[in-house]
């Protein structure tokens, strides 16, 4: 289960580097939609960076769904090597998973997007939104995914095991 742990924290530091390195140079209207409405509103006339830096951020984004992908392929292959029962593979993955959402909410949505205000650099144009002060701004996009995972994770696991 360490192995998993681990794994989980490498792509969440994977996760936020891009974030903050792709962000500025990503399309506004890929970037704003993880943010308030109102923030999305007041900033849709935001002059998008060139071509060439959007496509940077193209890559950044597609090696962390890389990396995301060869985290799971990794997990589900030292579970099946160490001949885990499918329960045991798919409590990895929700471990994995929920790790990673633990940090999405609080380092991600809390601290850079609500705290630090990383995003109103980006988008200056809103710094006087009141999406900024709405901490739950997230919420139902959250919960979904909350939902969701275990019976992810579940599937992820039978695939595996069908490999096995």
């Amino acid at each position: 289960m360490i192995k998993t742990v681990i794994v989980a924290l490498v792509l969440c530091v994977i996760e936020i580097l891009v974030i903050v390195i792709a962000s500025p140079m990503a399309k506004s209207s890929v970037v704003l939609r993880f943010l308030p409405e109102d923030v999305r509103n007041a900033a849709k006339n935001h002059v998008d960076p060139p071509k060439s830096k959007q496509m940077i951020a193209h890559f950044l984004l597609a090696f962390f769904l890389i990396a995301m992908i060869a985290g799971m392929v990794f997990v589900g292959l030292d579970g099946i090597r160490n001949e885990i029962g499918y329960w045991v593979l798919t409590l990895r993955f929700i471990v994995m998973l929920y790790i990673m959402k633990v940090f999405d909410i609080v380092v991600q949505d809390q601290w850079l997007v609500m705290t630090v205000g990383y995003f109103k650099k980006i988008f200056p144009e809103t710094s006087d939104c009141e999406g900024w002060k709405n901490r739950g701004f997230n919420n139902k996009n959250q919960i979904i995914r909350i939902v969701a995972y275990p019976f992810l994770c579940m599937m992820t696991a039978g695939i595996f095991m069908l490999l096995k």
